[in-house]
């Protein structure tokens, strides 16, 4: 996963925390205030956009989730908003939202943990067979 990808999945995280806050902000039935619906629906829509620009493989690397669907809900939001269904929306931000942002955390640490490892390297360990590596410049003995 490179770094634009993280920025896309972190944004990700980032818009679907907005829309779960926007509708806890407002209440039991925050969708029957069209404000704050219109609010989730943007923040919905931005989840997808965010999908959409993340690349296959780094999507592939978060398990558990239907991408298609949720580029598709940004679509469908976008382009036949008039036509989108309250209980799917409700839906998507009780359930879905959740659970979209533990699976793109959880392969976010996963990705950053790679990272460190990779950066690191393996740990250097003496060979059995031939011991600690000595140096081949003669050293000068030791004073007493």
């Amino acid at each position: 996963m490179d770094d634009r990808d993280r920025q896309h999945l972190d944004s990700l995280i980032g818009h679907a925390q907005a829309a779960i806050g926007y509708a806890r902000a407002h209440g039991r039935h925050w969708w029957k205030n069209p404000e704050t619906f219109d609010a989730v629906l943007m923040r919905i829509s931005q989840v997808g956009e965010a999908a959409s620009r993340t690349s296959p493989g780094a999507l592939a690397d978060v398990p558990g989730v239907t991408w298609r669907d949720v580029k598709g809900i940004r679509a469908k939001v976008i382009h036949d908003y008039q036509a989108v269904d309250v209980l799917i929306v409700r839906g998507v931000v009780s359930r879905q939202l959740p659970r979209l942002i533990i699976s793109v955390r959880t392969a976010l640490a996963e990705d950053e943990k790679r990272r460190r490892q990779s950066d690191t390297g393996p740990p250097t360990t003496p060979s059995p067979t031939t011991g600690p590596r000595r140096s081949a410049v003669a050293r000068p003995p030791r004073a007493p």
